[in-house]
């Protein structure tokens, strides 16, 4: 990948991002098998490869250090409860971008609540057991979807917010 310095690495993250996010809104605009839905497919295909190859530049730079972008993650043990052929549901994009997670106030204290928890950093504890091997990862829409140790994580898929945790029942 030629020599690019950090920032401009950086930029172009961000760039792929608003990309991705635009071409996933569109995408659900038009119905599977029509063109549009398909040029749209692919180019999400190349965003996400994009994604990978400039994240893993980063990730291996020595003065990596922005909190926009993220390391990749490459567990094989993780796997999405459904299977679809959108790359845009694959569990490693959520993954690779863990370092992003954040949420509000009433985020922090909904979480609490609901889990009952007992931490000074949620976003930490929802990291943690996000990367847990036991972790069941799935997207539907604009929300990841996590199943882990009796509890289902809510994040929202473009601005990495937890949004919820609730106890499974």
């Amino acid at each position: 990948m030629g020599n690019y310095t950090d920032k401009e690495l950086t930029d172009a993250l961000r760039a792929i991002d608003s990309i991705i996010h635009k071409c996933e809104k569109y995408q659900e605009k038009f119905p599977e098998g029509k063109t549009q839905h398909t040029l749209l497919r692919n180019r999400l295909r190349a965003m996400y490869i994009s994604k990978a190859l400039v994240t893993e530049k980063l990730s291996k730079a020595a003065s990596f250090s922005v909190p926009q972008t993220s390391s990749t993650h490459t567990s094989s043990t993780h796997t999405s409860s459904t299977h679809t052929s959108e790359d845009n549901c694959n569990p490693e994009l959520l993954l690779a971008s863990l370092d992003r997670l954040q949420t509000t106030n009433l985020g922090i204290e909904r979480i609490r609540n609901n889990l009952n928890l007992d931490t000074d950093d949620v976003v930490d504890w929802c990291r943690e057991k996000i990367q847990t091997p036991s972790a069941c990862i799935h997207r539907k829409g604009k929300n990841w979807y996590i199943a882990v140790d009796g509890c289902e994580i809510t994040v929202n898929a473009h601005s990495f917010t937890i949004i919820t945790a609730h106890k499974l029942t």
